[in-house]
């Protein structure tokens, strides 16, 4: 694919593909940069994509999402965010920074115990209800805009762009269902904003400037694509050179914020349609655009000016590279499950991805060593460690007696994770495409042996259980894992599921969508949250029980506790298990003494996900 490059402002992009702000939660309490930064935008820059706007950067730490995101409050920041400035642009992109204050999506652990908006109105995705802001509150935010503008341009920064959207401050100004208001900020919803573009425009130093916008909320009396012809004109009196649109906002709408793949795409591509049509400035359209077809089409079509790329430069942040040189079959895809990115940034591990460790890492380089690696498991952390010891040059064999992608495959068959096919396709590709070695047989100690390894690695995974509870003897049970392969099928009408985690979840959907009534019960009292847990609350055919420990089977019922109370849940034609998942540790105890270096990865080592078993194959191979 040949590409010309484009003008945006009075920059000069070498192709039209631009890497979105995306939360990273590497920094510490205090917004310093560290390593893991500078990998990340190192990896970025050397991947091919024009500019890289950096993740949303705080302009006062009452506006963070999260106690780790960077800010730009201080003079002391500016030597911090030039050391990114600085390894963007020597690795061949430019650099860009999204200014922003989360308003009432800010998370009062990380904002100071206070959280402030235009007015009390509650964001759903943080459950809090805000602070009106007061008129002095809101002066100083908007001089803390400009300050920050000045800042930027200090640390080196070529382009700032402005967060007017995605249910940030500025976009909670802009509606009477987030301004209450009866003062001018609330007469006049478009002040907030001009006031804050002047303090930008003026503080920048001739920086280009870029507006944020959400095309649409998708929420009833949120903004649209009308709403937003307004505050593009004001933008353009203050320099703003183009817009950037996403969809949907970080309070009500996550699904369309975070583009989830249960989302229409015609619906996205519709509405940044119909706001390009509106507009008379340059438009950068973000949201799972990192499909070369897509990306193809929508170039044919032609009204697309710059593509915004996201998750799919998590996933593989050299994506723009392959793209350019027709590499497609090299690119490592994204398949949309947001385990390793937005839960990990939610939870403070920082910004990952199940299939790619090297996100805020180096990539391993050959070794001067000469080593044969034999890995029992083509699951993905068996698959990963043969990619990774190939990587340092050496020789890697893998042994999977049934079928390449273990339990990743499971993760295939889920509503709306058909997608995650394309993640599972890509780490067996580049495993081929490097030179793994796969025998498609079962290991055993003479197998390996006649090898003569120097390493051995048990990526064996673990092995589906089923509970030891009273009376369970007497029910139809099913193994999730056996109910995912489809090796046994469910009964009758009502089914009862044991453990609400992530497997567990997405056989409560299935079930239920297929018809079943559906019970889930939890040992635990607060489950961890994610958009399938979500859908099951809302599903009339499900039913949960949390805090919830099953005590017996008999034949008047399921008698559960909760807490000092012993319930019934009534009978139930299916059981359907996904709680105690053992590691497999079978061939490990073995032949741990048989060879000079065994060692043990993924589930088989202690049972965990995806993420979890990538990471464990990298720093595997890292030692050696």
């Amino acid at each position: 694919m040949k590409l010309e490059g484009k003008n945006l402002g009075s920059l000069h992009l070498k192709n039209p593909f631009i890497a979105a702000p995306v939360k990273t939660a590497y920094a510490d309490l205090e917004s310093h940069v560290n390593q893991r930064h500078l990998n990340y935008y190192e990896n970025l820059a050397k991947g091919g994509v024009a500019l890289i706007i950096i993740e949303p950067t705080a302009v006062l730490k009452s506006g963070r999402e999260h106690p780790k995101q960077l800010c730009i409050d201080e003079d002391y920041c500016v030597e911090e965010l030039s050391k990114i400035t600085k390894v963007i642009h020597d690795n061949g992109s430019l650099a860009c920074i999204n200014l922003n204050h989360a308003g009432r999506a800010a998370n009062p652990k990380a904002s100071g115990g206070v959280v402030l908006a235009p007015s009390a109105i509650m964001c759903p995705s943080t459950m809090q209800t805000p602070k009106e802001l007061t008129k002095q509150q809101i002066q100083e935010i908007v001089e803390a805009f400009g300050k920050a503008a000045a800042r930027a341009k200090k640390a080196g920064f070529d382009a700032i762009e402005i967060q007017g959207g995605m249910g940030y401050l500025i976009a909670q100004f802009l509606k009477a269902r987030t301004n209450k208001r009866t003062d001018e900020f609330g007469k006049d919803k478009l002040l907030f904003a001009k006031e804050v573009f002047e303090a930008v425009s003026n503080a920048s130093g001739g920086l280009d400037l870029i507006l944020r916008v959400s095309a649409n909320e998708f929420i009833e009396d949120g903004i649209c694509e009308d709403d937003n012809v307004a505050l593009i004109n004001l933008a353009k009196k203050y320099g703003v050179k183009a817009v950037h649109a996403g969809l949907g906002n970080a309070c009500d709408t996550p699904l369309w914020y975070y583009s989830y793949v249960s989302t229409p795409t015609d619906k996205q591509i519709n509405s940044f349609k119909k706001l390009k049509s509106l507009i008379d400035l340059p438009i950068i359209v973000d949201g799972r655009m990192g499909n070369p077809d897509r990306i193809n089409a929508l170039l044919k079509e032609g009204w697309i000016d710059f593509f915004g790329l996201g998750r799919s430069l998590v996933a593989d942040q050299y994506f723009v590279n392959k793209l350019l040189n027709d590499e497609i079959d090299k690119i490592w895809y994204c398949g949309g499950c947001l385990q390793g990115c937005l839960y990990n940034v939610r939870s403070g591990i920082g910004l990952g991805c199940i299939t790619n460790p090297f996100v805020d890492k180096k990539f391993f380089t050959k070794s001067e060593k000469k080593l044969k690696v034999c890995i029992v498991g083509g699951g993905p952390a068996g698959i990963a460690c043969g990619i990774y010891a190939r990587m340092k040059g050496y020789d890697a064999t893998v042994f999977e007696r049934k079928e390449l992608g273990g339990q990743f495959i499971l993760a295939t068959k889920a509503p709306y994770k058909d997608a995650m096919q394309k993640p599972l396709n890509s780490l067996i590709n580049e495993a081929k495409r490097m030179g793994v070695e796969f025998r498609l047989e079962e290991a055993t100690y003479e197998k390996l042996k006649s090898i003569n390894p120097d390493l051995v690695v048990i990526a064996t995974g673990a092995n589906s259980q089923i509970p030891n509870i009273k009376g369970i003897e007497t029910q139809y049970v099913i193994d999730a894992f056996s109910f995912f392969e489809g090796t046994l099928k469910p009964r009758g009408k009502r089914v009862l599921v044991l453990g609400i985690g992530l497997i567990g979840r997405e056989a409560i959907e299935i079930l239920a969508n297929e018809g079943f009534e559906v019970v889930g019960v939890d040992i635990l009292s607060e489950l961890t949250q994610d958009f399938t847990l979500a859908r099951l609350k809302n599903n009339t055919n499900i039913k949960l029980f949390v805090g919830t420990g099953i005590e017996e089977f008999s034949n008047d019922g399921v008698f559960a506790r909760q807490e000092d109370e012993v319930i019934n849940l009534g009978k139930f034609d299916t059981v359907i298990s996904s709680i105690g998942t053992k590691s497999n540790k079978t061939l490990y105890e073995q032949i741990k003494d048989k060879f000079s270096n065994v060692e043990i990865i993924g589930d088989a080592f202690k049972v965990a996900d995806i993420y979890s078993a990538t990471q464990s194959a990298y720093l595997l191979i890292d030692k050696y």
